[in-house]
C-alpha cells in the first residue's frame, strides 16, 4: 500500500506542468457564498464567475469574465412587529487580467477585473432595478493536479457601487477551478509534458 502511494504521488509530481506559456487558453471561474447575522435581521448571498482568458505571454492571461449573483436578505421592522425581505438578482460582465508566478505544481496567482453590473431587486410590493460597477482584486495560490486542471483558492477585495448609492467594499475567500487548453496539442501529451516539468526544476 505504501509503494502504490509513493508511485501515485511520483506520478502526480512529474506530470504536473502549468499550460500557462502563450498561446494557452483559461477556462474557469470561481464561486463564493456568505451569511450574516445582526440580531432579528439577516442576510444570504452567492455568486457565480465563469471566465474565458488568452495567455498574451507566459503567466499573463487576459480575458473576459461574466458574474450572477443572488441576494437575500430578512430585516425586522420595529414600527410593524414583521419581518421585510428582499431578494436582489445581479450580473455582470467586463474585462480581467490572470498573473501566475513560479515554476512548480503550487503557484502563486493573482487577478484583477471591473465589471459593469445591472441589478434587479424583488420585494413584497414592488421590483425596482439599478446599474453600477463592480471592481475585484484577488491573490492566491494555484495548485496543479496536471497539465490541464487546477485549484486555485485565495483572498479578494471587491468594491461595488451603484446609481444613488455609496460603494460598499467587502472581502471573502474564494474557491475555484480552472482548465487550461492548447490548440497546438493534443491531451494525450501529457506524458511529454513531464519532461518540461523536469526542465522547470
Amino acid at each position: 500500500m505504501k509503494k502504490l502511494f509513493l508511485l501515485l504521488f511520483a506520478f502526480v509530481s512529474i506530470s504536473c506542468v502549468a499550460q500557462t506559456e502563450k498561446g494557452k487558453y483559461l477556462v474557469g471561474g470561481s464561486a463564493d457564498m456568505s451569511m450574516a447575522f445582526q440580531g432579528k435581521n439577516n442576510s444570504f448571498n452567492m455568486s457565480l464567475s465563469p471566465q474565458f482568458s488568452a495567455f498574451v505571454t507566459k503567466g499573463l492571461a487576459i480575458g473576459a469574465r461574466y458574474s450572477f449573483g443572488i441576494s437575500a436578505s430578512k430585516t425586522f421592522n420595529n414600527s410593524t412587529q414583521e419581518y421585510v425581505s428582499a431578494t436582489t438578482f445581479t450580473s455582470g460582465i467586463g474585462p480581467l487580467i490572470r498573473g501566475y508566478v513560479g515554476k512548480k505544481q503550487l503557484k502563486g496567482v493573482f487577478a484583477a477585473g471591473a465589471n459593469y453590473l445591472t441589478s434587479t431587486t424583488l420585494r413584497k410590493n414592488n421590483v425596482s432595478g439599478t446599474s453600477g460597477y463592480n471592481v475585484t482584486g484577488f491573490a492566491g495560490a494555484a495548485y496543479f493536479f496536471n497539465p490541464l486542471l487546477s485549484l486555485e483558492f485565495g483572498l479578494y477585495v471587491t468594491n461595488t457601487g451603484y446609481q444613488n448609492q455609496l460603494p460598499t467594499t467587502r472581502g471573502g475567500f474564494s474557491v475555484g477551478f480552472f482548465v487550461f487548453l492548447d490548440n497546438k496539442k493534443k491531451e494525450s501529451a501529457l506524458m511529454n509534458d513531464s519532461k518540461e516539468f523536469k526542465k522547470l526544476e
